[in-house]
């Protein structure tokens, strides 16, 4: 009888240790199959608007399962597999044959289109990797003011600056008006004095910068300029060329005096002062009309001079009121 007890709890305790290990290879095995994310890639995109852009998901060991694009702002499944399940066409998902890449392309995208978007792959439970993407505009500038008055002679210079971006931010194109400025035509102009005299200098530093100089302005330099980069929005100046002498209007490229501004002040306050006084001059008028028996006098008031209880009113005179016309 306790040989039997022995061999039988010998039995269980095998038992036991035999479904350990097979459970233990089931989840081994099952672990093994399971598909997983390559970390190994940029999560963290910015792009400027209509740049197109890419995020690159890398899935190893997918076997059957699919891989979905989701917006997370929304929810919103973009693709799924390689299908779109979109009505957004911008969004497109790219798999070549076999491979483990499935790169969501998003064109002509807008800073709408920020935000966080998932790589799904639809195990149970589901498997994700999120991306940030940041969608942002460059504005182009020209240094100065957007009017500038140069005299008939001098040289113009306007130079545009973008600021450095995520990315190449390509070349700087300029336009007179809607005529495109191509200062290389002016090396094979016919007259050998306006050889050379538009260049355009770009340079790439911690920024994008490009130079329009005009040698020798003429009045037919008078115009709109338009600096247009390639992947920032453009920006404009007006270029005003004057010949002879032209006080109110030139400054040479520089912010417009203070003195105009000062004397437009001291005008309409003269012109203040003087209203005022014409409307005390209509009412002293009236005034010394009713108590002098129709008698007018020059910018006159009533004043009371001794009153008394019986006679105030014939107690009452007109007093002469002098204005200065010039400001404090």
């Amino acid at each position: 009888m306790h040989i039997e007890n022995v061999l039988r709890a010998s039995c269980i305790i095998w038992v036991s240790v035999s479904s350990s290990i097979i459970m233990t290879t089931t989840t081994e095995e099952s672990e093994a199959l399971q598909p997983y994310f390559d970390f190994d890639v940029p999560r963290n995109l910015t792009v400027t608007v209509g740049q197109t852009g890419f995020l690159h998901c890398r899935v190893e060991r997918l076997g059957d399962q699919d891989v979905a694009w989701i917006r997370q702002r929304d929810l919103h499944i973009l693709t799924m597999g390689a299908s779109t399940y979109t009505s957004d066409q911008r969004f497109q998902v790219i798999r070549p044959e076999g491979s483990v890449n499935w790169t969501l392309q998003i064109k002509y995208p807008q800073t709408r289109d920020s935000g966080v978007y998932e790589c799904q792959i639809n195990t149970e439970p589901k498997m994700s990797l999120s991306y940030v993407l940041n969608v942002i505009e460059l504005r182009a500038r020209i240094l100065g003011p957007s009017d500038i008055f140069i005299k008939s002679g001098s040289e113009i210079t306007m130079v545009c600056v973008i600021q450095q971006g995520p990315h190449e931010l390509g070349t700087v194109f300029w336009y007179k008006g809607n005529t495109l400025v191509e200062p290389l035509a002016q090396e094979n102009d016919i007259h050998s004095g306006d050889r050379g005299r538009i260049t355009i200098e770009t340079d790439w530093t911690d920024a994008l910068t490009s130079r329009l100089k005009i040698k020798r302005a003429i009045q037919g330099d008078t115009g709109n300029y338009t600096c247009v980069p390639t992947m920032a929005r453009s920006a404009s100046v007006y270029a005003h060329v004057i010949s002879g002498e032209h006080p109110a209007a030139m400054q040479h490229n520089a912010a417009p005096s203070t003195v105009g501004h000062r004397t437009l002040r001291r005008s309409m306050c003269i012109l203040l002062l003087l209203h005022l006084a014409t409307l005390l001059y209509l009412l002293s008028d009236r005034c010394c009309s009713r108590r002098s028996g129709g008698q007018r006098n020059i910018l006159q008031r009533p004043t009371a001079s001794h009153r008394s209880a019986r006679g105030a009113a014939s107690g009452r005179r007109c007093e002469t009121i002098v204005f200065s016309t010039h400001p404090s």
